[in-house]
């Protein structure tokens, strides 16, 4: 990670860990990093000569394997409350039992391999879009062609998805800067699957308060182990 994007992740880092300490709450800080997330990003892409080719309607990625926070799932929850009507919650709430059912049936290769709509995807858009997670958020393809053939055939690994260079920098640099900070206050910094979070958080009103006293959040979801640790 060159100077620049160092400087992202280290600013983002302190930000975060200020607004962590203060408000002592995971969703107002993750808002207030989304916000400044999507600010440097519309600024890289404003600058890049390469623009991304997503856009409204576009929903290849949407069937890719998510994985989330717990403090995302969080936020995802209180936006789902505040925001959805209720008829509109339990469709998606319906569909991420669905997903989670034929989750169950794979092993984590099948699971990266198989397409599966993510249950927020509602007519082609996505019923969440300002509280989507920083996995969402960094995903800028050049070429819709090649999310297409990827799309078409989940199990072949080669199809690369180009996507913008100083775009995808910045996006890692910003998302761990945060994560470091929920990790170093603390907190949960587990990666989880989407769908079974999503269906726990609903089902679980103790999660917040194990997550804020630094507890793991959840019980029941699968939890997502990196392999390289």
């Amino acid at each position: 990670m060159t100077d620049v994007y160092e400087q992202a992740a280290v600013g983002e880092y302190e930000r975060a860990v200020v607004d962590i300490k203060k408000l002592k709450t995971p969703i107002v800080p993750l808002q207030k990093s989304y916000q400044r997330f999507d600010k440097i990003i519309a600024k890289s892409i404003e600058e890049s000569p390469t623009k991304p080719a997503c856009k409204a309607g576009c929903f290849y990625c949407c069937y890719y394997k998510v994985e989330v926070k717990a403090h995302e799932v969080l936020l995802i929850r209180e936006h789902m409350q505040k925001n959805l009507a209720l008829e509109l919650r339990n469709e998606i709430l319906t569909s991420a039992k669905a997903n989670a059912a034929l989750i169950s049936t794979l092993t984590p290769t099948e699971h990266l391999s198989t397409n599966i709509k993510c249950p927020f995807l509602i007519a082609n858009q996505c019923s969440i879009y300002e509280a989507r997670p920083f996995r969402c958020r960094s995903f800028h393809a050049v070429q819709v062609d090649a999310c297409e053939a990827s799309h078409a055939n989940p199990s072949d690994f080669s199809i690369a998805t180009e996507l913008i260079e100083d775009v995808s920098h910045y996006s890692d640099a910003l998302s761990q800067g945060f994560e470091a900070a929920i990790m170093d206050s603390g907190l949960d910094h587990r990666t989880y699957d989407l769908n079974t979070a999503l269906l726990e958080v609903f089902a679980d009103d103790s999660i917040e308060k194990r997550y804020k006293r630094g507890k793991k959040a959840f019980k029941t979801a699968i939890e997502v182990i990196d392999t390289e640790e």
